[in-house]
């Protein structure tokens, strides 16, 4: 698929479909335009179970094209997410998804459901708990002289922004960065709990629109991000259709 994209224009804000107009395309034309962006984009898209993928829809008629999508995670993965720190997580039991290239989580818990994703990973379910904010983890041992039970450890429990493991610390010799020290904490680094990395934006809603349009030979311009209400907001910015 080739990698061109066209200027979007946004017109709401919690967008369900991206339309590209046409005037001259005729609805058969349009039909077979839509459902080329569909094939493309669900091609392009990260998958896992494939349910956001089959719930992207062709949309066409005369003078337009498009596609819709029936859950947000669909625009998310297209126009990517910046990272956050996930609170609402806090006090609930989260169920997770992780890869098993080896096999070993399957081995540790043989009862734990399986999947296998669209791209042929292996993974298991497993469930983690989300302390609440501000809850510490507090740890006694028993001094086996006197029988009585010793606080050992006090720090904070694995609450969303709790004080995290380092992640990212600068490289080892050769590899350190001029003027920096080996193994020191990298800028950048958040250093929390429940921290969501973000998602980086793959663009390909656009990049599929403008292939299939180049396909049924249109100039491709400008695509419309919009809801069901697209067609009232598309006359607002002076395009004309029927």
């Amino acid at each position: 698929m080739p990698q061109a994209e066209v200027a979007e224009v946004h017109l709401v804000t919690h967008p369900d479909r991206m339309i590209m107009i046409e005037k001259d395309l005729r609805p058969n034309q349009a039909r077979a335009a839509a459902r080329d962006a569909v094939r493309l984009a669900r091609r392009a898209m990260p998958k896992m179970s494939g349910a956001a993928a089959r719930g992207m829809q062709p949309l066409y008629g005369k003078g337009y094209f498009g596609i819709s999508w029936s859950t947000e995670i669909v625009w998310y993965q297209d126009h990517g997410t910046k990272p956050f720190t996930m609170r609402s997580l806090a006090g609930k039991v989260i169920p997770m998804w992780i890869d098993d290239p080896t096999g070993q989580e399957r081995r540790d818990n043989p009862k734990a459901k399986t999947r296998v994703t669209e791209s042929g990973k292996m993974q298991v379910l497993i469930f983690r708990r989300a302390a609440l904010i501000g809850q510490r983890k507090k740890v006694y041992k028993r001094d086996p002289k006197t029988g009585l039970k010793v606080l050992v450890s006090d720090k904070p429990a694995s609450y969303p922004g709790a004080p995290g493991r380092i992640a990212w610390r600068e490289a080892s010799r050769p590899w350190t960065r001029t003027g920096k020290r080996p193994g020191a904490i990298h800028p950048g680094n958040v250093g929390v709990r429940w921290r969501h990395p973000g998602l980086k934006p793959r663009s390909f809603l656009n990049t599929s629109m403008t292939a299939a349009a180049q396909k049924a030979d249109m100039l491709p311009s400008r695509v419309y991000i919009a809801d069901k209400g697209w067609r009232n907001y598309v006359r607002l910015h002076g395009e004309e259709f029927k």
